[in-house]
C-alpha cells in the first residue's frame, strides 16, 4: 500500500490546493529543518573572548 492510497483513504483527496501531496511533504519537512536550524542556532552561547 502506498501513502497516497492512506492518505486517500483517510482524507479523501491527494491533493490541497491544486497541489500534489509530495508538494506539501517535502514543504514541510523543509519547514522542520529551517525551524530545528534556527532552535539550534538560537540556543547556542556566544564564545567569551580569552
Amino acid at each position: 500500500m502506498t501513502w497516497a492510497n492512506i492518505w486517500m483513504k483517510v482524507f479523501g483527496t491527494t491533493t490541497l490546493c491544486g497541489l500534489d501531496m509530495g508538494f506539501w511533504v517535502a514543504i514541510a519537512a523543509v519547514f522542520l529543518i529551517v525551524v530545528l536550524m534556527n532552535v539550534v542556532f538560537w540556543g547556542m552561547k556566544p564564545k567569551k573572548p580569552d
